[in-house]
């Protein structure tokens, strides 16, 4: 279960600091702080929609749905 884990912290690592670079370097002068302030941006929402997955997946009828098919929480958070 650790597997997962580390690629998925892996793929962060790399497409967060290949994506900022990116949109740093390509942005006007005057633009750099926008743009990075629009990456940090769509950061939190990509966080605030973990958080919320992870808050609903709690839920004890999501539980009871997920443990009826037989795979763990990790998997049914993956899809």
């Amino acid at each position: 279960q650790m597997l997962p884990y580390v690629a998925l912290t892996l793929g962060e690592v790399l497409v967060s600091a290949t994506g900022l670079e990116f949109a740093y370097s390509q942005a006007p002068t005057a633009m750099k702080g926008t743009i990075t302030s629009f990456w940090n941006l769509s950061v939190t929402i990509g966080n605030l929609w973990v958080l919320l997955s992870n808050v609903s997946i709690k839920s004890p009828g999501a539980l009871a749905a997920i443990q009826s098919t037989g795979y763990s929480e990790t998997a049914s958070l993956m899809f």
